[in-house]
């Protein structure tokens, strides 16, 4: 991507509290996306997202300012993320159009168990790969 997004880089995680759990895109800078539905203090984006090969629309969420988006259906998002090994996230960026980010998910039903056991609940939870915007 064109600079100041250059180097960007995603992490794909799951949050949980001990009382619920979320899903969501961790970037190194805030993304600037083009084609967002602008609500009261936050953006839904509506783009595509692809699990191992099933490709899918979906809804994400980003406060204004922040620099992760959330899955809306996160607990959709949380059980694909444990039965896939790749996610392809697709996401129109501002000056560079349609960009790609991909994770491997492979251990991630191991992750899932973990992070469940730290949280201290069966609330479903863990971090997974990180990404690099494809060049």
């Amino acid at each position: 991507m064109a600079f100041p997004y250059n180097g960007v880089e995603a992490r794909l995680a799951i949050g949980c509290d001990g009382k619920s759990e979320w899903a969501y895109i961790a970037f190194t800078k805030s993304p600037n996306l083009l084609n967002t539905d602008t609500q009261e203090g936050y953006s839904l984006i509506n783009t595509r997202i692809k699990w191992d090969d099933k490709m899918e629309n979906i809804t994400l969420h980003q406060d204004w300012g922040e620099s992760a988006l959330h899955f809306r259906d996160y607990k959709s998002a949380i059980s694909k993320i444990g039965k896939s090994n790749s996610v392809t996230l697709e996401l129109n960026w501002y000056g560079s159009g349609q960009t790609v980010f991909r994770f491997s998910s492979s251990g991630a039903p191991q992750a899932l168990e973990e992070i469940r056991k730290e949280c201290g609940a069966d609330t479903r939870a863990k971090s997974g790969g990180g990404a690099k915007k494809e060049e």
